[in-house]
């Protein structure tokens, strides 16, 4: 498995750990049943903004689902603020 689909595979996971379906899930962060398929399956990435829909959605810091780390949701402030500054490029 490549790195990318570990990202797919952790997100997966956690959604379904949270008793999500697929539909459900794309609902709650504005975007497409099938663009969430194609993110689990590590065929495709998330935007920014979408990305940090998908961490608030899952109640995972984005380090879990980028390197697998474990810690609870408490971003900083100004790391947090510092991603909204990122462009989608960044």
């Amino acid at each position: 498995m490549e790195s990318e689909d570990f990202f797919g595979y952790r997100m997966k996971n956690r959604r379904k750990e949270l008793h999500l379906t697929q539909e459900q899930f794309a609902e709650i962060v504005n975007t497409g049943k099938n663009h969430i398929s194609a993110i689990e399956k590590g065929k495709e990435r998330p935007s920014l903004p979408l990305f940090r829909n998908i961490c608030d959605a899952l109640r995972v810091t984005p380090d879990y689902l980028l390197l697998g780390n474990a810690r609870s949701n408490k971003v900083p402030k100004e790391i947090y603020d510092s991603l909204l500054l990122c462009s989608e490029d960044n």
